[in-house]
């Protein structure tokens, strides 16, 4: 299973977006915030009778959400998101069909 180490995140998003770290990082954190609240955020190892039903990620809500909570305009949301998407697929996170691949998460993983 990939891992994605969100502190490398920030830092490419940083990067990608010609913005600080420090907003880069509160992107990361607001979205993170975001998917526990949609359910996309589950624990791999939790067990569970059932297999989790795939959660699905609304953009325009998931922007709204990090503009409202974060304090961002939303151009600078989407020009975030679309960093960050573009690194996600370079990755391999996202696959050609435009689906995320399962991947465990954390700061300072390899």
């Amino acid at each position: 299973m990939k891992c994605l180490d969100l502190v490398d995140l920030t830092k490419e998003l940083a990067e990608r977006a010609g913005c600080s770290l420090d907003a880069a990082d509160k992107f990361v954190k607001i979205q993170d915030l975001y998917f526990d609240k949609v359910g996309v955020n589950v624990d791999p190892d939790a067990a569970s009778l059932a297999p989790p039903e795939p959660a699905v990620v609304d953009d325009a809500e998931m922007i709204q959400y990090i503009v409202e909570n974060a304090g961002m305009a939303e151009s600078f949301v989407r020009r975030l998101a679309d960093a960050e998407h573009a690194y996600m697929t370079e990755k391999g996170f996202i696959n050609e069909r435009g689906e995320v691949e399962p991947f465990v998460k954390g700061r300072n993983i390899k």
